[in-house]
């Protein structure tokens, strides 16, 4: 029994250490390609629907990604729900302390849930 919590802690942390490692590449990749704006005129940084659609997709694919790499791992799907907890967390505390709108938090709950949900389908698919 000790051998299967410990795969499954194990598999749970590299699950978040790639779901956050993809959901990074993918803020990155936004920001360079639709770069926040300095807006003299009010004062505020202006950030763009592009770097916004990133942040997301990034959501969608870091979930899916480290969920399914957690669940092949140690054979069950609580560590890849664990995974999509934190991803939840962290885009829920990104988006609060940012002050965003209330859609975007909403997004940070329904995007990994619904990542997770396919990736729990593929895995059980591609045991079957």
């Amino acid at each position: 029994m000790n051998g299967t919590i410990l795969r499954s802690v194990a598999a749970a942390a590299v699950g978040m250490a790639v779901a956050f490692a993809l959901i990074w590449l993918a803020q990155y990749a936004g920001s360079e390609l639709s770069p926040n704006v300095y807006d003299p005129a009010s004062g505020e940084i202006l950030i763009p629907a592009g770097a916004t659609a990133a942040l997301l997709v990034g959501w969608f694919i870091g979930t899916f990604a480290g969920g399914w790499l957690a669940m092949r791992v140690s054979g069950g799907a609580g560590p890849g729900w664990i995974v999509a907890g934190a991803v939840i967390g962290a885009s829920v505390y990104r988006a609060v302390t940012l002050a965003d709108s209330s859609w975007i938090i909403a997004l940070g709950i329904l995007i990994p849930l619904a990542a997770m949900g396919a990736a729990q389908r593929a895995v059980n698919m591609a045991a079957n």
